[in-house]
């Protein structure tokens, strides 16, 4: 796909910005003498994010043995990767311009196949777990930033979905000038993400990465759209379940050498650890 992305960027229009707190995070990440007062005392500028990474700090999500009372604690016992990871998530829920249902499914979506992915990345040992968690809460970014840039068109778009003309990819061209995954791919790309998310994103559907020329992100790719699969039949971010999905049949299962046993576990798992952790994302 050889789409430009300062083209893409440039259609879009209203495009959100990152997110204050998360660029402030990222920008001290990068440098050696942040130290975990620092961090804190940035993260608490946003107090939806402080709360957030408290209540994840003290989840089941990270198993911890004594509660975590302050940020300068949480950032402590996570460290500074799953930081940024938790930082990001807990900034892209505020993304959005108005917070109704479908924005609700939307972050459902996305957190959802971030735990996902983070999960099968560990169980499968497949990629590295943070930015599998990454790579998954970012593959339908271009969904996001649709919505944010034209609510009216997009519900249109998810209504028709939903009525049964078709799949979101098959018809979201009749509303929109580029699919969803060109949108969260130039996006990134803006962002300044690494190139490792940015091709994540663009090909988390048809799995178009050369193994050969890429193996890592070949396999973190593979683990995004197993996590997708794994999630639209489990019903994370959707209406219903949808168990006509063969999880074993798809592109990703085959790239990472899964067997039946092995998916039916990762449906079984994601769903539970989905369900454990999900009131500490989204509430």
């Amino acid at each position: 796909m050889s789409t430009d992305f300062q083209t893409v960027v440039r259609s879009i229009g209203d495009l959100p910005p990152m997110p204050a707190v998360a660029t402030k995070v990222l920008q001290m990440l990068q440098s050696p003498e942040t130290n975990f007062s620092q961090l804190g005392e940035a993260i608490s500028s946003d107090p939806a994010v402080s709360a957030r990474l408290l209540k994840v700090a003290n989840s089941s999500f990270f198993s911890l043995k004594r509660q975590v009372k302050t940020l300068d604690h949480a950032i402590a016992i996570v460290g500074e990767r799953t930081l940024r990871s938790l930082v990001l998530a807990a900034s892209l829920e505020g993304m959005n311009k108005s917070y109704g249902l479908l924005e609700k499914m939307l972050w459902e979506d996305s957190i959802g196949c971030a735990v996902g992915s983070r999960f099968l990345a560990r169980r499968f040992n497949t990629a590295d777990p943070e930015e599998a968690f990454l790579a998954g809460l970012f593959r339908h970014l271009g969904m996001i930033v649709m919505n944010y840039s034209d609510p009216e068109s997009f519900r249109s778009l998810a209504e028709a979905v939903y009525a049964g003309e078709g799949s979101f990819g098959e018809i979201e061209g009749c509303y929109f000038p580029y699919a969803h995954a060109v949108v969260g791919a130039a996006v990134l790309n803006k962002w300044n993400f690494s190139d490792d998310l940015i091709q994540c994103t663009l090909h988390h559907e048809d799995m178009a990465v050369a193994k050969d020329e890429n193996e890592i992100q070949y396999r973190l790719t593979a683990t995004v759209s197993l996590a997708d699969r794994v999630c639209a039949r489990i019903g994370i971010g959707a209406r219903e379940p949808d168990e006509s999905i063969n999880v074993l049949d798809s592109k990703a299962a085959e790239a990472l050498v899964l067997d039946q046993g092995q998916v039916d576990i990762a449906i079984e798992q994601v769903e539970e650890i989905f369900t454990e952790n999900r009131d500490n994302f989204l509430n």
